[in-house]
């Protein structure tokens, strides 16, 4: 694998809603699994808002977007100046973001990859536990129009910020990882807490439902600001340990020194 680099939310330190839901979810996920839950640190739990991996072009060498290269057969170069402008102007006023808050029978103004928000919110994947939340923009439709729907099963011009910022990268060379189509919607913002090791299915299952019950009964919601987006540079998709994080500008050099 590659070096990664992204543009994250909510990397390092954390206090208020976002550390309570972080180190209630693991808390919960630990009474159930004991030492067969392996919890990410709290500082390194993280959203990505976008990747910005780079692998050399396989004509001229010069370094180019991963996604457009490998989902599009596209050599693009990246504008970084771009990328950080683009992060400074999408957050210069914070985004709202809610996590829970949705029963299992209850309605749900979009789905998210076909399902319902009950079930997106948190899940294991493979042996990942993920948090989902989404801007709160997108459940009352204020702040401006989006695109037709939010998720594949939503109706009517809901916002959709995070999926208008990744669509936005686009200009600056980068495609985003599950933009793989003009139609792909993307508007969610993931958060692993960490993964099991060797625990029994019907156990898996069990912690899920329990956390999904927690979530519905007491959602969180917080903002996310400049000051909470980082760009981080790793030899492993977890982002730890880093090997550079910044504040939005960073610098373009080192950027392309860890891209070469």
């Amino acid at each position: 694998m590659g070096r990664f680099i992204s543009a994250v939310a909510l990397y390092g330190p954390k206090t208020g809603p976002v550390r309570e839901l972080l180190a209630g979810v693991q808390a919960r996920i630990a009474a159930h699994l004991g030492d067969r839950f392996r919890p990410y640190s709290l500082d390194q739990v993280h959203a990505t808002l976008i990747a910005l991996n780079a692998v050399p072009g396989p004509r001229t060498g010069s370094i180019v977007n991963e996604y457009y290269l490998t989902r599009q057969d596209r050599a693009v170069e990246m504008d970084l100046p771009l990328v950080m402008d683009t992060l400074a102007a999408r957050f210069a006023r914070p985004l709202r973001v809610r996590i829970g808050g949705w029963r299992r029978d209850g309605e749900v103004p979009f789905t998210s990859q076909g399902q319902h928000l009950y079930d997106r919110a948190f899940s294991a994947q493979g042996n990942a536990f993920v948090l989902v939340g989404w801007p709160a923009v997108s459940f009352s439709g204020e702040g401006g129009a989006g695109r037709e729907g939010v998720g594949e099963g939503g109706a009517g011009r809901l916002a959709r910020p995070l999926d208008d910022l990744r669509r936005d990268m686009n200009a600056a060379g980068l495609l985003h990882k599950y933009h793989a189509r003009d139609t792909d919607v993307d508007n969610d913002l993931h958060l692993v807490v960490g993964h099991h090791a060797g625990a029994a299915a019907g156990d898996v299952d069990r912690v899920v439902t329990v956390v999904r019950e927690l979530l519905a009964a007491d959602p969180a919601e917080f903002g996310i600001g400049l000051s909470d987006v980082k760009i981080v540079a790793a030899d492993s998709h977890t982002l730890a340990p880093p090997l550079y994080v910044s504040d939005i500008p960073a610098d373009e050099a080192i950027l392309r020194t860890l891209m070469d």
